[in-house]
């Protein structure tokens, strides 16, 4: 293939990858979903609107990690808000992943793989799904692109200058995606991988220069968070935390909250220091409530091995699931809306059918592969040590989509070399990987998209349109505590108290550790003047935890009516303190 033909096709698959998000963007920009922001995606919001009003250094140490919201601010304080100039950027910047993809493809084998490993990347849909979402994936997917590309010249080289921007760009990714730290020792030990035999200074240059480019970038940010902290956290304090939800006795390898009902990214922080602190009977640093969460994870682990180890190896197979995990917007359901998504494209399953089978074709040349190899031993480890979406394990597919091009490429070369057999028997292994993942046929969690839809209805204030989709949810799985409690806070806000009354003792049921459930019902109680079960029921949230600002309100207001005024003011000084530690806590200043 001369120059010119390798430089039109590129330009084709990239103008393919444009015009499949732009078809996407267009198809999905007027939906709820992508209208408007749910969960994650109004923390990010919240948090780039915060820095772009002019609090660029922000005040306490990052619980998340803080990249993409800086990049958001960047494009807010530039553009105004505006979600369709967030999601154009990142179709831009995808698109130059796709570009970055091919470079890698290139360089680690030969022009024909790089641009059937950026075709795969230009019209895969998972890409195209969160190319138009307010989150850090698609970010992440493209500087993984650009990752390997720097990791494909620096295998080659000597000097320690290519090894550098490996580093940083592990440094970038690290603010992205906090588990690309755990990469790095697995690139550390490739530098001496490669030319074993080499003088021990070129394997401490290389090794030199990956850590430099990574100290340049998280040396800033761990002083910053020193600063305002008292610890020197590269990042964040989230990964103890982190660690926890994905490795506790009651773990199933997907995202638990701490405390039922309290998902949203403000809780999240909230509740693990609280409940760190109160464990430990003091205040606490944030290295200390991440080391806090870590050792409880560590005891555990050690309590139960066996456990520990089946529960990895069930995070594992779910990695490799071919079913796409949801968060907050189902992945399936999206699928019905978008034509572009909806076309006969390779998805996860067929990637991994793929991949697997280049293995095979490398069990004689594997050392020119090894960085992909290492690349995706490092991040599937580093995934599932914690907890699965199926948008975490995203970062890996830019490296499986350079194995799954060889088997491609092995096609076109023996349908150009007329070699019938192998080309045979190559087109029904890309048969198979095309349409056997799609017998599954999965289908969306209408529980959770309802829910969430009505999560987005409510703060638009939509009531009735929210309560019918909390209804749809129910219908949908009927054991949903969070849509059987957002009925009840409907409920009690339009003041029908019966409907309230049993939709909070249904909460109270579900889940009996919910403290919110319990100060709900407690206030629900007092209304319809129920005021000895109030007492118990508030008594049980605040014992549950004591730091809960609506069940300190209505104690003290109950306890003042039942003319305990000693007990009433020292409830009122609770809720004080609870309000000057925390001021967002004003947030629900009723039901939630």
């Amino acid at each position: 293939m001369s120059r010119r033909q390798r430089t039109l096709a590129l330009f084709a698959i990239l103008a393919v990858a444009l015009a499949l998000r732009a078809a996407h963007w267009s198809a999905v920009r007027s939906d709820p979903f992508f209208k408007h922001l749910a969960l994650d995606s109004q923390e990010y919001d919240r948090w780039a609107r915060e820095i772009a009003a002019g609090d660029w250094r922000g005040s306490t140490v990052f619980f998340q990690a803080p990249l993409y919201p800086y990049f958001l601010a960047v494009l807010y304080a530039a553009f105004g808000r505006n979600l369709d100039v967030v999601y154009w950027t990142q179709i831009l910047l995808a698109v130059c992943g796709c570009w970055a993809l091919y470079q890698a493809g290139r360089r680690f084998c030969d022009a024909w793989l790089g641009l059937l490993a950026a075709g795969l990347a230009a019209t895969y849909p998972v890409f195209l799904f969160h190319d138009v979402q307010v989150l850090k994936t698609s970010l992440a997917v493209t500087l993984v692109s650009f990752l390997l590309w720097a990791v494909a010249v620096a295998w080659r080289r000597e000097e320690a200058t290519p090894w550098l921007a490996v580093g940083a760009i592990c440094g970038v990714l690290s603010l992205l995606r906090e588990n690309f730290l755990l990469v790095v020792p697995f690139f550390l030990a490739a530098t001496w991988i490669r030319g074993w035999r080499s003088g021990v200074g070129i394997h401490l240059r290389r090794g030199t220069g990956l850590m430099v480019g990574l100290a340049l970038v998280l040396l800033p940010v761990a002083i910053r968070n020193a600063h305002l902290g008292g610890s020197f956290l590269p990042t964040t304090f989230q990964g103890g935390v982190n660690f926890y939800i994905g490795n506790n006795p009651n773990a199933d390898g997907t995202y638990q909250p701490l405390v039922e009902g309290k998902q949203i990214p403000f809780y999240e922080r909230k509740e693990s220091v609280r409940l760190a602190e109160e464990a430990v009977g003091h205040a606490l640093t944030p290295s200390e409530v991440s080391r806090y969460w870590l050792g409880r994870s560590l005891a555990w682990a050690r309590e139960s091995p066996w456990d520990f180890v089946a529960l990895q190896w069930r995070k594992l197979g779910m990695f490799w699931s071919w079913y796409e995990w949801p968060d907050a917007v189902d992945y399936y359901y999206v699928r019905r809306l978008s034509p572009a998504m909806s076309l006969p494209w390779l998805d996860f399953g067929g990637l991994t059918m793929l991949a697997a089978a280049s293995l095979w074709w490398l069990r004689r040349r594997w050392v020119g592969f090894l960085p992909v190899l290492v690349f995706l031993l490092a991040v599937v480890s580093s995934t599932v040590v914690f907890f699965l979406f199926s948008r975490y394990r995203l970062p890996t597919v830019p490296g499986l989509m350079l194995l799954a091009a060889l088997p491609l490429r092995a096609l076109w070369l023996a349908i150009r070399q007329r070699h019938r057999r192998r080309a045979m028997t190559l087109s029904l292994l890309v048969a198979a990987a095309l349409l056997v993942p799609r017998l599954a046929d999965f289908e969306p969690r209408m529980d959770l998209v309802h829910f969430n839809l009505g999560r987005i209805a409510r703060e638009r204030g939509q009531i009735d349109v929210a309560a019918a989709h909390y209804e749809s949810a129910l219908k949908h799985d009927p054991e949903s505590f969070s849509a059987t409690f957002e009925l009840g806070n409907l409920a009690a806000q339009a003041r029908r108290w019966d409907r309230a009354l049993a939709s909070f003792q249904r909460a109270v049921s579900l889940e009996p550790t919910s403290d919110d459930a319990h100060a709900n019902l407690g206030g629900v109680l007092i209304q319809i003047g129920r005021l000895e079960e109030a007492r118990t029921t508030l008594d049980k949230a605040l014992e549950l935890n004591p730091r809960n600002t609506f069940a300190l309100r209505n104690a003290a207001l109950l306890y003042n009516s039942l003319g305990d005024r000693q007990r009433a003011e020292d409830l009122e000084r609770r809720l004080q303190e609870a309000l000057a530690e925390h001021p967002l806590a004003t947030e629900p200043p009723g039901y939630r």
